[in-house]
C-alpha cells in the first residue's frame, strides 16, 4: 500500500497541494509557536507536554519533532516571537514621536505595558516561563534580554549627548532600564493590573528618563 504522505517519502514530489515541503513545515512550525503561547501562558511550560501542544494544535508528534528538538526549543521559539513581536511594536510607535528622549521612553514603554494587558498569555511566557527551565533556556533568554538592552541603547541612550567625564557605560545603564522595566512589569502582572496603563507607564518613565539624564552632560 502506498503511502500518501509526500512528507515521509522522498520519491514523492515535493509539491503537495499546490504548497511546497518547505511551506507545509513553516505553517505547521507556525502553528505549533501559537499553541506554544496559548499553553505555555495559560497552564505554564513544566505543565504543558509536547503531546498536550501538539493534540491542541491538531498535529502529530512527528511533525512536532520535524521543528523543535523538544519542548524547550518551542518555549525559546515562543520567547523569541513574543519579544520581536514587542520590540517591533514599539519602533513602530517611536516613529510617531519627536525625538525627545522623554517621549520615546513613554511610547516604548506604554507599548509595552498595553500588550501585556492584551496578550496576558505572551506575557507570563516573557516574564515567568522562561526562568529556571534549565541552562540552555537560560542562555537562550540572556541573549533575547541582550537584543532589547541593545536597542535601548539605540532609542534612548545615544539620543543624548554623553557626559564622558562621569565614565559611565551605555550599554550598562541600558541593562538598568531593562531590569527596571521587567520588575515593574513583574508586579504589575502579579497585581492583576491593578494600575493603570497609563500610571504604570510614568512611573517607568521616570526611571528611564532618570537614567538617561545622568548620562548625560545636562
Amino acid at each position: 500500500m502506498k503511502n500518501s504522505d509526500s512528507d515521509a517519502n522522498p520519491l514523492v514530489s515535493k509539491i503537495y497541494r499546490g504548497q511546497s515541503t518547505e511551506v507545509r513545515i513553516g505553517e505547521r512550525r507556525k502553528r505549533l509557536v501559537e499553541v506554544g503561547i496559548e499553553l505555555y501562558g495559560a497552564h505554564g511550560f513544566r505543565a504543558t507536554s509536547v503531546k498536550m501542544v501538539c493534540l491542541a494544535a491538531g498535529l502529530t508528534e512527528r511533525y512536532f519533532y520535524q521543528s523543535f528538538a523538544n519542548g524547550e526549543a518551542l518555549l525559546c521559539e515562543t520567547c523569541t516571537a513574543i519579544m520581536d513581536s514587542m520590540r517591533q511594536r514599539a519602533a513602530e510607535a517611536m516613529e510617531q514621536v519627536d525625538d525627545s528622549v522623554s517621549e520615546r521612553v513613554w511610547v516604548a514603554a506604554h507599548t509595552y505595558f498595553s500588550a501585556l494587558v492584551e496578550h496576558p498569555a505572551a506575557g507570563r511566557i516573557i516574564l515567568f516561563e522562561m526562568e529556571g527551565v534549565s541552562a540552555t533556556v537560560d542562555a537562550y533568554y540572556a541573549q533575547e534580554l541582550a537584543k532589547s538592552t541593545q536597542l535601548f541603547v539605540e532609542w534612548f541612550l545615544s539620543r543624548v549627548k554623553q557626559n564622558e567625564a562621569r565614565n559611565l557605560e551605555a550599554y550598562v545603564l541600558a541593562q538598568g532600564i531593562l531590569g527596571a522595566l521587567y520588575q515593574i512589569a513583574k508586579e504589575w502582572v502579579r497585581s492583576d493590573f491593578k494600575l493603570p496603563v497609563d500610571v504604570v507607564t510614568l512611573h517607568m518613565q521616570v526611571v528611564g528618563v532618570a537614567i538617561c539624564v545622568a548620562f548625560s552632560d545636562q
